[in-house]
């Protein structure tokens, strides 16, 4: 005989109304506890979905819900590779973003990493942000860029701005940035920029920000090959590089066609360089979904002629904030993911 708790939680997909919820919901369970019922779920985005629709759950279960994530509890601490820097300026930027994360005598209210494209910069903010772990906050820098950014103080003690230059001829956007770095060194904390670039000479950059990152610790990088910057990121000797199994060289292009049929788009578009907006939708879905799926970050990245991965890195963080906040597209998301399951 089926429990009452089962019948109830088989009912919820139905009435909730989405495709999604009905994807993950039959590997949930529920229990009822006195005047309560506990629903334990996978992973934290489908516990904040739930806890966000709790008139609906308790008209299902008769009775308060309580949503519970298995992931839940923390997650020990993983060793994180640190990128491999040459020479003296190599042991001068891990010594700095160390400080960063650790404090001390040599850590410094701001710290700005900056180097050409490719050199190897974001994989040493990255490790830095991973290292400081629920220490940090990220600042995300197109939010800033675009004028959605309230522009609130970090309530974390560290704060990590990556791709600075993302902000170049943003005047609006760079006082805001100001305003976060003096707040920040107000409180006592620290902030780790990137910038491509040095500030003093990179176009575009008014005067204001550009005083203030000059005033702080700057670390010069070295350029590196991509292949080595790559396999530090992912926590790999550069000598394993060569030894990445490439993806199947028509994965990608059937991810492409299942986007362009669920988004309504033209497929030729996907493979140019349109900014029409359902466009580029449907391309950062293929590139998120295709990250997800394991797929490797360069191929990646070379499939949709993109120069860097940063471009794949902002798709990945674009995608995740509207799974979160739209139930709809978070099927589409699933939808494009499942080509790399098929033949």
């Amino acid at each position: 005989m089926v429990s009452e708790e089962r019948q109830a939680l088989d009912r919820l997909p139905t009435t909730l109304g989405s495709r999604t919820a009905a994807v993950w919901l039959p590997n949930a369970q529920v229990e009822f506890r006195g005047p309560h019922a506990v629903l334990r779920v996978k992973g934290q985005f489908q516990r904040r979905w739930l806890e966000d629709r709790g008139g609906t759950l308790r008209e299902v279960f008769g009775r308060p819900v309580l949503v519970v994530a298995e992931d839940a509890r923390p997650a020990p601490p993983r060793r994180r590779a640190t990128p491999k820097l040459r020479g003296v300026a190599g042991e001068f930027a891990h010594r700095v973003v160390r400080a960063f994360v650790e404090g001390g005598p040599a850590s410094s209210p701001l710290t700005v990493v900056y180097g050409p494209e490719g050199c190897g910069k974001s994989a040493l903010v990255e490790w830095a942000g991973a290292s400081a772990r629920e220490a940090a906050f990220r600042i995300d820098m197109q939010l800033l860029r675009s004028g959605r950014s309230r522009g609130r103080v970090p309530r974390k003690p560290l704060v990590v701005a990556e791709g600075v230059e993302l902000l170049a001829g943003r005047e609006k956007a760079q006082r805001t940035l100001c305003t976060i770095l003096d707040a920040v060194r107000d409180k006592g904390g620290r902030v780790l920029c990137s910038l491509e670039g040095h500030p003093a000479e990179r176009d575009g950059i008014f005067p204001a920000l550009r005083n203030r990152l000059l005033g702080g610790v700057l670390v010069p990088v070295e350029a590196e090959s991509p292949e080595v910057v790559e396999a530090w990121r992912e926590g790999r000797r550069p000598r394993e590089v060569a030894e990445a199994p490439a993806p199947p060289p028509d994965c990608l292009t059937r991810m492409k066609d299942a986007a362009a049929r669920l988004f309504g788009v033209e497929r030729a578009l996907l493979d140019g360089g349109t900014k029409r907006r359902r466009v580029v939708e449907a391309r950062r879905t293929v590139i998120a979904a295709a990250c997800r799926g394991g797929l490797d970050r360069v191929a990646v990245a070379a499939a949709f002629g993109l120069r860097s991965e940063r471009a794949v890195r902002e798709a990945c963080r674009w995608a995740e904030r509207e799974e979160g906040r739209d139930g709809r597209y978070a099927s589409l998301l699933h939808e494009v993911g499942r080509v790399l399951g098929g033949p």
